[in-house]
């Protein structure tokens, strides 16, 4: 059996009385000889030295676990981002609904190029490898746009022989990304082709909301 440990980072809260200084503080653990075998770092903003723990949690949980309140419209994408962030971003949300086989994709400009980034090529990257198990994408789209042809061989590439229907309408406004097995999914804010050029919200949607989609997805696909 391995006796290898992994490596881990605890958060400590330090209260500091007037009569004390974190300085002091730091000697006499130094002194009592910790430094030998644990590391110590003073963390000044703990959400830039734990970004990926808290994305981590986020794309598991959503945004609305760190907040009492029942609905929270955070923008986690925005102009100010590279373009690798926010494709990092997108693609851990999108990687929770995977491996699946059928996938759901509700996007009225699903179908339109980006200015800024290549939308096909785009798409394959955020779906990788985890995606190769799917069978099945449903996409429901207003049908406007160039790019068919090549999101359909985006998803191919990804997942050879996989099926793809299409339904029209422009029943939906906003972005949904749903593995319909799993009865989880996501909500984007804009379109694949539109991230990295407007402030966008990513989130995890609840079981309530995924029923409440599918049910208006299914008057235009049915048996989704």
């Amino acid at each position: 059996m391995s006796t290898d440990k992994k490596p881990f980072r605890i958060l400590l809260s330090i209260d500091v009385t007037p009569d004390k200084d974190y300085l002091e503080f730091t000697e006499r653990y130094r002194a009592a000889g910790l430094l030998d075998d644990y590391g110590l770092k003073q963390v000044a903003v703990p959400v830039y030295e734990f970004r990926d723990e808290f994305l981590e949690h986020i794309c598991e949980h959503g945004l609305r676990s760190l907040f009492s309140m029942t609905a929270v419209m955070e923008a986690i994408t925005s102009p100010s981002m590279l373009l690798s962030d926010v494709e990092a971003v997108v693609t851990k949300f999108v990687q929770k609904l995977l491996p699946a086989t059928r996938l759901v994709v509700v996007d009225p400009f699903f179908y339109k190029n980006g200015t800024s980034v290549d939308t096909a090529a785009y798409l394959g990257r955020v779906l990788g490898s985890q995606a190769a198990s799917l069978q099945q994408v449903y996409v429901v789209s207003n049908g406007q746009g160039n790019m068919r042809a090549k999101i359909h061989a985006a998803f191919d590439a990804a997942a050879p022989g996989v099926s793809v229907s299409d339904a029209t309408t422009d029943d939906f406004h906003d972005r949904f990304w749903i593995n319909p097995d799993s009865g989880t999914g996501i909500v984007m804010g804009t379109s694949l082709n539109g991230l990295g050029r407007k402030v966008a919200l990513v989130d995890k949607l609840s079981g309530d909301d995924v029923r409440e989609i599918l049910i208006e997805v299914r008057k235009h696909i049915p048996g989704v």
